[in-house]
């Protein structure tokens, strides 16, 4: 390894497959796997050369400075928003995850699963997610400093469909794999790849891990609700030029009204709703 290794994701952006891949690399090069919140408060100490630090959150608080180093390169993924939401509510509906099983005090100890199985229609399900821990995801998205000269800013969209590899060959260039490790790279990403030997015996953790769900899955109500929330997101990260994707989504006012309940009376019931604590709770990848 040329350099020591950062990646960094956001929940739902592909983080399990990319921290598959990345520890079983490193367990092949011989570098040290940091798990950045498993390690929380201690990370400096566990950073010896060669390293890969894995952060699901990219939210590195106070070790920030670690981006910065000479010594190291950087992957940095994101996904579209749109997909982001509908793979964290469909996940979290059903997910293991401690957070989404511990009462809140003061919220008559209802967790964060059962309110969201709670709601009567998806359209609502939606509403909530994106209220809540979709909301925290794409703040941290946006707020990621772009534009570093020793990061590859990659897009899961390109990751997932990258079956010849080639994008991923030139993400392991950039990192500074040699040769003889970029060939070990290949292998692990197709091992771990839903287009490669994932396939063959799937993965609990992945629902479909398709590219543009939300195309068969937002209703033009649904995407208002989204543009009333995240009005520039899409634009900020290049996911859209503007918001004509709205207008081509398939929908009748009445199936919309069957799904919804109508978004204004939807809104009335979730909007302002005391769940402010939830967006705070650790979410694990």
């Amino acid at each position: 390894m040329k350099h020591n290794i950062v990646v960094a994701t956001h929940h739902k952006t592909g983080t399990v497959w990319m921290s598959t891949v990345f520890k079983a690399i490193a367990s092949d090069v011989g570098a040290e796997y940091v798990d950045f919140w498993s390690r929380d408060g201690q990370v400096a100490e566990a950073l010896k050369t060669p390293f890969v630090l894995f952060n699901y959150h990219s939210d590195f608080r106070e070790h920030s400075d670690i981006l910065d180093r000479d010594d190291v390169r950087i992957l940095h993924l994101i996904r579209d928003p749109r997909d982001v939401l509908i793979s964290a509510m469909h996940y979290h509906r059903k997910a293991n995850e401690t957070w989404l099983h511990e009462p809140v005090p003061g919220y008559d100890n209802v967790t964060y699963q059962r309110r969201l199985n709670a709601l009567a229609t998806r359209f609502e399900q939606y509403v909530f997610e994106m209220e809540h821990s979709t909301e925290s995801t794409l703040r941290d998205m946006l707020e990621w400093q772009y534009g570093r000269a020793n990061c590859f800013e990659a897009r899961y969209e390109d990751l997932r469909q990258d079956a010849q590899m080639e994008h991923w060959s030139k993400i392991v260039t950039f990192l500074g794999f040699d040769e003889a490790e970029q060939k070990i790279c290949r292998e692990r990403f197709w091992q771990n790849s839903l287009f490669g030997n994932l396939a063959s015996y799937g993965h609990k953790h992945v629902r479909s891990g398709d590219v543009a769900q939300w195309k068969r899955e937002f209703t033009p109500e649904l995407a208002n609700a989204f543009l009333a929330r995240f009005p520039t997101a899409l634009q900020s990260l290049q996911y859209e030029t503007d918001n004509k994707w709205v207008s081509e989504l398939e929908g009748t006012e009445a199936d919309l009204e069957v799904e919804t309940g109508g978004l204004a009376s939807t809104f009335k019931r979730l909007v302002g709703k005391p769940w402010e604590r939830l967006r705070t709770l650790n979410r694990s990848h």
